[in-house]
């Protein structure tokens, strides 16, 4: 299904030959043309119009990521689509680098931002944000061999970590460690490789990402640590700030798949349960 992660999988591979494969794959993810349920044009909108676009990060599966057509497919890109079949809106959607996704909304050159896309304080300074449909944490991945050595955050203050730009977990990092040692990418996969090149000691995202990809790569020389914070954390929809009209149809349309039952079957199918039950648990 995620052809960038089948390169991590295979440790027998060169590490050459791996980041190869990796970084084509991930251009072609980079590069995914947009992904309509119909030949719909790609003007500007507003909350009555029929068409919303949808802008999201093409490497952060399970919610949005390319499949080997280099088609966008994930939690997320089901989601939207479901909340404007419910509201009879087509949904147009592209992807772009993560860390220039807001002044792309913010320019109106899309609508709706749906991308694990965690509420912040900071982001909701920029933009405004649609009920939570997520409840997430953050996680950090080391090696096997350095599992005794990295049990908490606090142990890591020395080494070297690799992060996601923009991504809440960057922030969180940049603020709970400002001395920290800190190795940016613009994708999980590359935090993948230079984790398992020995280019850092951890990698830090949220936990619905690393779990993902301690699924599905099925390595047994990662082992997973959870970090403690004192709040939970949450995803939601972004859209432009000040668009109330947008927000609450954004927001209707959430309600209508949690009720009709789509949420969940579209729950299952990603993760194998209802996550609504653990939203309802953080609130």
């Amino acid at each position: 299904m995620l052809n960038y992660y089948l390169i991590i999988l295979e440790p027998s591979l060169s590490q050459g030959i791996a980041m190869q494969r990796l970084l084509r794959f991930f251009a072609m993810g980079l590069c995914a043309a947009v992904i309509s349920t119909s030949s719909a044009a790609e003007g500007g909108t507003d909350a009555n119009n029929k068409v919303w676009r949808v802008g999201c990060d093409a490497a952060f599966a399970p919610f949005t990521f390319t499949d080997s057509k280099g088609e966008l497919i994930g939690f997320d890109v089901d989601l939207i689509r479901a909340m404007g079949k419910s509201r009879g809106v087509e949904v147009s959607i592209k992807s772009y680098p993560f860390d220039s996704i807001i002044p792309t909304l913010i320019t109106d050159n899309i609508d709706l931002i749906i991308s694990g896309f965690t509420i912040t304080p900071e982001r909701a300074e920029r933009v405004d944000f649609s009920d939570p449909y997520y409840r997430c944490g953050l996680t950090f991945l080391t090696l096997t061999e350095n599992a005794d050595k990295y049990k908490t955050l606090e142990d890591l203050k020395d080494a070297e970590i690799c992060v996601q730009l923009g991504t809440s977990g960057a922030v969180f990092l940049e603020k709970a460690m400002p001395n920290a040692k800190i190795k940016r990418f613009n994708s999980p996969p590359e935090t993948y490789l230079e984790l398992i090149g020995k280019g850092c000691a951890a990698v830090l995202n949220d936990r619905p990402v690393n779990d993902y990809f301690m699924v599905t790569s099925g390595r047994k020389d990662i082992v997973s640590r959870n970090i403690t914070t004192d709040d939970s954390e949450y995803y939601g929809i972004a859209m432009r700030k000040g668009d109330k009209q947008m927000v609450d149809l954004v927001n209707k349309a959430l309600k209508d798949v949690q009720e009709n039952g789509e949420f969940e079957r579209i729950s299952k199918k990603w993760f194998g349960y209802d996550v609504s039950a653990e939203l309802k648990e953080g609130k």
